[in-house]
């Protein structure tokens, strides 16, 4: 139970968020793995649940919710990647019609892997550690919300 500790556990959430943005981060400038709109999104979803770790006060309701948007958001793009559904307009790669203008070349769509580590792809690399951040952080909620109503009685 000691790793379910609301201080143990909003550590863990902020080394696991934090570095998933800098990894992303250090992909992009000295790896030069450009990233798609939704790397970026959750990128920055990861960051703002690192954040939300340092607000001693907000931190044990704003953390399950965070985290919960970021596993959503890495889940579709997971998706939007493996084309079990379709992305919105500008993030899929699509043939350009002959009266087209020439698409942005420097994001890549999202629906192509663009990096792998190990062989597996960034995107479900992203999707486990946000399935992890929640799993954490959710629990570790449940857990003193379930401890402070058995104190109450």
């Amino acid at each position: 139970m000691f790793v379910f500790q609301e201080n143990f556990a909003s550590r863990i959430v902020c080394v696991m968020a934090m570095s998933i943005f800098l990894a992303s981060i250090f992909s992009q400038l000295l790896m030069d793995k450009e990233p798609c709109q939704l790397c970026l999104i959750t990128r920055y979803l990861f960051l703002a649940t690192g954040i939300a770790t340092l607000l001693p006060k907000w931190r044990k309701i704003l953390l399950p919710i965070l985290s919960f948007i970021t596993l959503s958001f890495a889940f579709y793009h997971l998706g939007v990647e493996n084309h079990w559904w379709r992305g919105f307009h500008g993030c899929v790669s699509e043939l350009p019609s002959l009266n087209s203008t020439p698409m942005d070349t420097k994001t890549p769509p999202c629906d192509s892997v663009n990096w792998t580590v190990f062989g597996i792809s960034s995107t479900l690399w992203a999707f486990l550690s946000a399935s992890f951040v929640f799993w954490i952080s959710s629990t570790s909620y449940l857990i003193s919300y379930y401890l402070s109503s058995c104190i109450k009685k």
